[in-house]
């Protein structure tokens, strides 16, 4: 879960592609479905690393949003992860939730997003 955030979080290229390698399994796909945008799916390793990448620059570098983990659970070869991206001052302005189906090697094959921004 660490390394799972950690991938979406850190500003190193460098770093999130070895993160990435670790969470990942190499056929892995990741879909998001947000509210005023399309409906994207992304798969293989080098089109998520595209999207994280993208996301990364423009919420984490140009926004300065700090990602944190509030809650976890794991079932089976199925993991829920529950967050929020905050500024440096503490004010939340995106909540989530991510559902992942891992293979027997405990990788991502399937990642599912569901964003939800603060109206605040």
């Amino acid at each position: 879960m660490k390394n799972y955030i950690q991938a979406w979080s850190t500003t190193d290229a460098g770093k999130r592609k070895q993160l990435m390698e670790k969470v990942y399994s190499a056929s892995a796909t990741f879909y998001a479905n947000e509210p005023g945008d399309d409906t994207v799916m992304h798969h293989g390793m080098d089109r998520i690393y595209e999207n994280i990448t993208k996301v990364n620059q423009r919420l984490t570098i140009e926004n300065g949003l700090v990602t944190e983990c509030t809650h976890y659970c794991e079932n089976h070869n199925t993991l829920r992860i529950s967050w929020h991206m905050k500024t440096h001052d503490t004010t939340v302005v995106i909540t989530g939730m991510n559902f992942l189906q891992l293979n027997d090697s405990m990788k991502i094959e399937g990642d599912y997003i569901f964003i939800n921004q603060n109206s605040e």
